[in-house]
């Protein structure tokens, strides 16, 4: 079978940029598809990375018609309405070719996917289920028997098979199919020559965090691959000429996992892999580990995604963060100043907009991110389906709009539109003011990261076209007095019509 992987194409596009800025900070080449092709063994796999190599619409259509199974895979609510307009493209040019979904999104509206159109969804784990499905797929195994999959028949009807087990030994996966990949669109912010690249060294997270889909999508279990299997891992990638390296784990800094980690910065010193590279880490975790962070620092961790989260004791609290050692931004502050002392820069990752914050609360932990972050990454709460904060922002009649779809233009959560509005303000204000731009650009450690984010921007701004356009000004003078629903269902008429779909076959030469 000829099974093409792919993150859809940006069919519709945002203006001026994509609400997704945590790809400023994550931009390297992923690992999910090279690994789950190396899984598909006896197939011919393809590799196509919609969100960074924007192919023209002839040739996506060519890759389309060589197929004979489509995989899509999608994380968020924010790329639910790009992603059912490439399902939808898809199966305007063949009817009848399969397509399967897969991401933290189907695993938890994967009735939604097939009622949409989509032929198969993989829950969770896809390196066991994605290939049996291929087969059940090519007619040599009934689908009703493959586990992890929902389905739906000829005649429409949706089933959902098992679940299956996780994988009890990572080690036991396949190395990653990196041959399959173009690196030449991938590049981290401490850019040196050679290319970037992601590295999985554990999956899940074992926390119970109320606005977080990770704990749910791996039901709050933990897993690591063994020090010599990350560092096998870590030299085809030094063999694929990768110089810098993201460590995607969901919660790589685990209070569970720092005996492991020891042996794999042992490793890549003794190794000499000269990667500059990061990661994702909680806040209690650096306080308790400064130790093994400059051993981290050593093997050559330069930047860290810390999880702040908040400010307030009030909001850690709601969230569910269970961090022991969190004491607000004084904390925060000591903790900023142990990494810059290594070295290592630090994305602060914060979420604001939750049920029941005050507009005052919220603007209290971004207007002092500054005091324990080089750049804040901040979310306006979206309450994500599968977490015990959906369950209770719905319960509490808080929902502002269901999940399936979401846009910058919109909250989830009723009553947070001035958040949202502040901050956008405040936003403008910190990528325009002058003196923290001169100073991040004559610190040799932050210049390239804050050229590439001016680059991001700016490419942002001129992918500019007459429908992204037009819909930043019908919400400037429409939509802000529309309902959230309402902002959705105008943006999903307008790009999953059959005018629009037409459009596009047309433009490919269907």
């Amino acid at each position: 079978m000829k099974v093409l992987m792919l993150t859809p194409q940006p069919l519709y596009r945002r203006w001026p940029t994509t609400p997704d800025t945590t790809k400023m900070v994550t931009n390297a080449a992923p690992v999910t598809m090279p690994q789950l092709a190396a899984a598909l063994k006896g197939h011919e796999v393809r590799i196509l990375d919609g969100n960074v190599y924007d192919i023209p619409l002839k040739e996506y259509a060519a890759l389309i018609r060589w197929a004979d199974v489509v995989g899509m895979n999608v994380m968020c609510s924010y790329a639910a309405l790009n992603t059912e307009l490439n399902l939808r493209f898809i199966k305007k040019l063949r009817p009848g070719l399969p397509v399967v979904m897969g991401g933290h999104h189907p695993t938890f509206q994967d009735a939604e996917w097939l009622e949409r159109g989509a032929d198969a969804v993989v829950r969770r784990e896809g390196e066991i289920t994605f290939p049996e499905l291929v087969d059940a797929l090519g007619g040599k195994r009934d689908i009703a028997g493959v586990a992890g999959v929902s389905w739906r028949d000829r005649d429409g009807g949706i089933h959902r098979n098992q679940d299956r087990p996780f994988i009890k030994d990572l080690d036991s996966l396949p190395l990653p199919r990196w041959d399959l990949v173009d690196f030449s669109g991938y590049y981290l912010y401490f850019r040196k020559p050679g290319r970037s690249a992601c590295v999985e060294t554990g999956r899940g997270c074992e926390q119970h965090c109320a606005f977080c889909q990770v704990g749910p999508m791996w039901n709050n279990t933990h897993r690591f691959k063994s020090p010599e299997r990350v560092l096998e891992e870590m030299r085809l990638l030094k063999k694929h000429d990768v110089t810098q390296v993201f460590i995607v784990d969901d919660n790589y800094g685990s209070t569970l996992d720092t005996a492991r980690q020891a042996r794999v910065y042992e490793g890549m010193r003794r190794e000499n892999f000269n990667f500059d590279w990061g990661g994702f880490f909680r806040h209690d975790y650096i306080h308790a580990n400064h130790g093994l962070l400059k051993e981290a620092a050593a093997a050559g961790l330069k930047f860290a995604c810390v999880g702040f989260e908040s400010v307030e004791t009030a909001d850690m609290k709601q969230f569910n963060k269970g961090n022991a050692a969190f004491n607000g931004a004084p904390s925060y502050e000591e903790e900023y100043r142990f990494l810059k002392s290594a070295g290592i820069a630090v994305f602060g990752f914060m979420v604001i907009g939750y049920p029941g914050q005050s507009q005052a609360a919220a603007m209290q932990t971004i207007e002092n991110a500054h005091r324990f972050c080089d750049y804040p990454v901040v979310t306006v709460y979206k309450p994500l389906p599968g977490t015990a904060g959906y369950r209770k922002t719905k319960q509490d009649g808080l929902l502002a709009k269901e999940m399936f779809y979401h846009d910058s233009f919109t909250v989830a959560v009723r009553g947070t539109r001035p958040i949202l509005a502040a901050y956008n303000k405040f936003f403008v204000r910190y990528l325009a003011n002058p003196v923290r731009l001169l100073r991040n650009l004559l610190d040799p450690k932050l210049r390239a990261v804050e050229t590439s984010i001016i680059t991001w921007f700016a490419l942002g701004l001129a992918r500019a076209n007459r429908q992204n356009l037009a819909d930043f000004f019908w919400f400037l003078f429409k939509g802000r007095k529309s309902g959230e629903e309402e902002v959705i269902e105008h943006l999903r008429k307008k790009y999953l019509s059959e005018e629009n779909i037409g459009r596009l076959a047309r433009k490919a030469n269907l």
